[in-house]
């Protein structure tokens, strides 16, 4: 792949509408979901010229706390051979989805920021855009509670990346995918001008853990993996405690 192309990995819940998303700015006939049941369960990757440069857009299944721990650490697995097949420095930037519908943000919301906080690594934060979506399908007396919940999700936002822009808010028309593609568009031809991309943390831990003897553990070695594991423990001990 050129080092030109501009390479944004999706990330998200189960039914945020990351394929969604995909179907819009690619125009191609990505299999979308009804927002319980996961339509999305390998990584693939999606690919559409947008303002002159090449887009390659990798669409991934969702983490969730009702996966075991082994079906998130294959989820894990899918993202890092994608990684591989790229180049651990060809990653520009990391889309972050999160559904309006729900009425605040809750523990498995804040289970999966730390994924992807795990995933990312500090150094690229700046490189991380936070979406919110599904805001085609409420009803008129739900817009103003869930503005509650997009504000709170500005203010994480803001904690977590000091000089971030505003929330994106993908509204599924034919042209509200554009500003978000925008931002990364910007963000590489800043870096083709002036620097270079930071890599994700993910991509550094397998590189170092790739030369091991038993290179198939190094997902559940990395930051991201170790994550997965920690809160599939803790959602373990809660069952245990009610049962």
């Amino acid at each position: 792949m050129a080092t030109k192309d501009v390479v944004i990995l999706l990330i998200g819940l189960h039914g945020t509408g990351k394929s969604t998303f995909t179907r819009a700015a690619t125009g191609e006939r990505v299999v979308v979901g009804n927002g319980v049941d996961p339509c999305t369960t390998k990584c693939k990757k999606y690919s559409v010229v947008y303002r002159g440069k090449q887009f390659a857009i990798i669409d991934t299944p969702g983490l969730a706390d009702r996966n075991t721990v082994d079906e998130n650490l294959d989820i894990l697995q899918q993202i890092a051979d994608q990684l591989h097949k790229l180049g651990q420095d060809h990653v520009t930037g990391v889309i972050y989805f999160h559904s309006i519908e729900g009425m605040r943000i809750r523990g498995v919301d804040m289970d999966n920021i730390r994924i992807l906080e795990a995933i990312c690594g500090q150094p690229f934060f700046s490189r991380v855009a936070f979406v919110t979506t599904r805001w085609d399908l409420l009803k008129d007396d739900q817009y103003s509670g869930r503005e509650i919940v997009h504000q709170s999700l500005q203010q994480l936002c803001r904690n977590l990346l000091p000089n971030s822009p505003d929330i994106f808010r993908f509204l599924n028309t034919s042209e509200s995918h554009q500003p978000i593609l925008d931002y990364f568009f910007d963000q590489e031809s800043y870096t083709e001008g002036y620097g270079t991309c930071p890599q994700l943390l993910f991509a550094q831990e397998l590189e170092r853990y790739r030369w091991e003897r038993k290179p198939e553990k190094a997902v559940r070695k990395t930051a991201a993996g170790k994550q997965v594991v920690a809160q599939s423990r803790k959602v373990r001990k809660g069952i245990c405690s009610f049962l």
